[in-house]
């Protein structure tokens, strides 16, 4: 058995059943540098994995891959295979939303090399 502390809600807001009673990893948050950071690791899960067309693209197959994307989500099919295969309902981030997250990303490059930091091999950062 483990003890959980604290979780993450991603998006803000979405507590899972059974977790509601838990804080939010950002109330431990200390300085602004600290939410800005855990604002960028909420995003990058939040995004999973997005679609990104080279600079450029027509804007048509962009339209269509949205539209092809949000039939998927919306398919009642969809969401009891996901739910079959992953033990909870999905919460997909359309195209518009998830380049949405992306433009709000902090971009401070001091944000930016703490990020790295966290996600690379070796020892923590101090606080």
């Amino acid at each position: 058995m483990i003890d959980i502390h604290a979780i993450m809600e991603v998006p803000r807001g979405l507590k899972q059943a059974g977790f509601d009673r838990l804080p939010e990893v950002e109330e431990f948050a200390k300085s602004e540098r600290e939410k800005k950071l855990l604002a960028m690791v909420r995003t990058f899960r939040q995004i999973g994995t997005p679609s990104f067309f080279p600079p450029g693209t027509p804007v048509e197959p962009v339209k269509i891959l949205r539209a092809a994307t949000a039939k998927m989500y919306s398919d009642p099919d969809f969401h009891k295979e996901y739910k079959k295969l992953v033990g909870e309902e999905p919460t997909p981030l359309l195209g518009e939303d998830m380049e949405r997250a992306l433009k709000e990303l902090p971009r401070d490059p001091e944000i930016v090399e703490l990020f790295k930091k966290l996600n690379a091999a070796g020892p923590l950062p101090a606080r």
